[in-house]
């Protein structure tokens, strides 16, 4: 951390996991990456049997405090489930270690996006051949805040409240989340003014984790808040204080939006509570 502190650059870590006979040397993109900024430190790791790769990779990100993992995808991802396997295992440690909101990407080389594994395409997929990669990366690595900073609670609220700027890895996407605190909620919705949609919605792991594509009891319908005309959705996979309820919207922030519980699975909400999204410091 006093290195970070120091050099006023993020520190991103670098990793290309390889089987026999095959590595390369990617030792150039340090280089490249500073010109962008980032101080970036590369390693190039060979799977082991009997070694698993997430033990190592979150050993190596702890120890030295980075705040980003990008780690490299070769054609070897496709042809090799056994390597394929480790890694999505590993992506899956370092989250739970580090954190949902973990700053973490692919960088592809010789292959594109659409033939990465679906088990690998948890982060987002950078493509070297992307003359736009570098200023990627260092979106990807602005993604990360502090929970202590994000969260929004108080002493009136029911609900924690938490905004995800670059949702996914997408400078584009901001994710709003809320779960509960102490209560676990079966029906929940919420509710934006018109037109505003959310592009994607759901419950998933709190702290920005993904959102499910599995909804049970899907409820929508329309109402008045005050002089505005919303529309109201939700579901009934339950949320509580580890897994929460999330709007994801592309582009601007609605000016508010609402949240609270339904009395029956397919029934309109009872009394919500309102986020002003404007008055957020995030």
């Amino acid at each position: 951390m006093a290195a970070t502190e120091k050099s006023g650059r993020p520190r991103l870590w670098i990793s290309y996991p390889w089987t026999s006979k095959e590595e390369r040397d990617f030792t150039y993109l340090v280089g490249q990456l500073k010109e962008a900024n980032i101080e970036a430190t590369y390693d190039s790791l060979q799977l082991q049997p009997g070694t698993p790769l997430g033990q190592r990779i979150v050993q190596r990100l702890i120890s030295i405090d980075f705040d980003g993992w990008l780690y490299i995808l070769t054609y070897q991802c496709l042809t090799r489930r056994t390597y394929a396997d480790e890694l999505a295992a590993a992506l899956a440690q370092t989250l739970k270690h580090m954190g949902a909101d973990f700053p973490m990407a692919g960088l592809l080389h010789g292959i594109g996006a659409q033939q990465v594994p679906p088990t690998l395409r948890v982060r987002p997929c950078l493509s070297l051949a992307d003359p736009d990669w570098k200023t990627q990366v260092a979106h990807t690595l602005k993604c990360h805040e502090p929970r202590s900073k994000a969260e929004v609670m108080d002493a009136s609220s029911r609900f924690i409240w938490r905004i995800h700027p670059c949702y996914g890895g997408d400078h584009l996407m901001t994710a709003i989340e809320v779960r509960s605190p102490v209560e676990s909620i079966q029906y929940w919705r919420f509710a934006v003014p018109k037109p505003i949609e959310a592009v994607r919605w759901g419950q998933g792991v709190a702290g920005g984790g993904e959102v499910s594509r599995i909804k049970f009891a899907v409820a929508k319908g329309s109402a008045k808040y005050g002089d505005y005309d919303v529309s109201w959705f939700g579901a009934a996979n339950a949320i509580s204080n580890t897994e929460s309820a999330y709007a994801v919207f592309a582009g601007q922030l609605p000016d508010f939006i609402c949240f609270g519980p339904a009395k029956d699975p397919l029934g309109p909400p009872g009394q919500m509570e309102v986020y002003r999204t404007r008055l957020s410091k995030h």
